[in-house]
């Protein structure tokens, strides 16, 4: 049985329910059983139900650079496909490998 969820990512949103509390002196507290298809427990005045529903999905910022990455991915590939039928859309590729190239060379010599 999973008890905790826990989120290591500054990437990872975790919601998990918290238990019920159990008042420590109370008469039976904490005295669990099965009834209507429900787990239960005692809290010392009465019976709450276990259990509950967790979530882990995305931070905003996640999300947000998944699907940038993804709507990236799709036009470079059509940018490919294009390039297998039209030179000039191979040309203008090429032009922007070599773009790329010489900026990363300048930014390199900038920052030494």
């Amino acid at each position: 049985m999973i008890t905790n969820i826990y989120g290591t990512s500054p990437y990872i949103t975790v919601s998990s329910p918290g238990g019920p509390y159990i008042s420590p002196g109370a008469t039976s507290a904490g005295l669990v059983r099965y009834h209507n298809n429900q787990t239960q427990v005692y809290d010392g005045n009465a019976w709450l139900a276990l259990g509950g529903s967790s979530s882990v999905g995305l931070t905003a910022i996640a999300d947000e650079a998944l699907a940038w990455a993804i709507k990236k991915m799709a036009q470079e590939r059509a940018a490919q496909d294009l390039a297998q039928k039209h030179p000039a859309v191979a040309d203008a590729l090429d032009a922007v490998r070599l773009a790329e190239q010489q900026l990363k060379t300048v930014v390199t010599l900038c920052t030494v």
